[in-house]
């Protein structure tokens, strides 16, 4: 493969191809330049992603009434300053109590609106494909080799002001080169959360329409190979959902 490691994934032969390529995809490109981030800044972030289930920081916050109830320290990173690792560990760790206040407070710590978005999908994506993989019993994936390249650092120049904590490209916003991105009225505010870096919305989204369904409209799996039928797939889901405390 050009430019980077092939990623071998274990039990490949038992998925989807379309869901194992997706997965390959996702995990190769944290090792890749994003639209803010270097090759190396991302895989720093998916490193401190796996070293926040460790934190006695994040187990300190966690066991607090509130996520400001008390001063923690969290495990520090070599590479990366400390308002990242605790963004980084708090959507790891305790995304169910994020305020407007953590996105305040890392802003003026000197990280911008992009980088708070990137550095999110980067934690997620990296805590997704390990829950994936362990849970196939793979194990988690060794991390990616970094690939020359440097961002893009072009602003979205579409992107308002909410509906959440940061700037959202809206529907009626969207430029015709990601005008696809909300075609079947999938304009859900869970879909927009990161679209103010487009890139990384669509890095996020190709992971996450192989794992659950691109159309989740659809009311029976219709032209969707599945082993599985619609009403399993939204059981297994909800009891995810109940048990990581997610909810939306």
């Amino acid at each position: 493969m050009p430019n980077g490691q092939p990623i071998r994934l274990p039990h490949r032969q038992h998925m989807r191809a379309e869901l194992a390529e997706a997965v390959a995809v996702a995990w190769r490109e944290l090792g890749r330049a994003g639209c803010w981030l270097t090759a190396d800044q991302r895989l720093h972030v998916a490193a401190c992603a796996r070293a926040a289930w460790q934190c006695a920081g994040c187990d300190a916050q966690l066991a607090s009434l509130s996520p400001y109830a008390a001063h923690v320290d969290h495990t520090p990173s070599d590479s990366l300053p400390g308002h990242w690792v605790r963004l980084v560990h708090c959507v790891v760790r305790d995304s169910g109590r994020i305020t407007r206040r953590l996105r305040d407070e890392v802003v003026s710590a000197g990280m911008s609106e992009d980088e708070y978005v990137e550095i999110t999908s980067v934690a997620v994506l990296t805590r997704t494909v390990d829950a994936f993989t362990t849970g196939i019993g793979a194990g988690e994936l060794p991390m990616p080799e970094p690939v020359a390249g440097a961002p893009a650092y072009t602003p979205n120049t579409a992107a308002t002001p909410g509906p959440g904590f940061v700037a959202t490209t809206a529907p009626e916003h969207a430029q015709p080169d990601f005008a696809d991105f909300y075609a079947n009225d999938s304009h859900f505010y869970i879909r927009r959360a990161l679209t103010l870096v487009q890139g990384e919305t669509r890095r996020f989204w190709r992971l996450a329409n192989a794992l659950y369904l691109e159309d989740p409209r659809v009311e029976e799996l219709d032209g969707v190979s599945r082993s599985i039928t619609r009403a399993q797939i939204e059981f297994l889901a909800t009891r995810a959902s109940a048990m990581l405390g997610c909810y939306y």
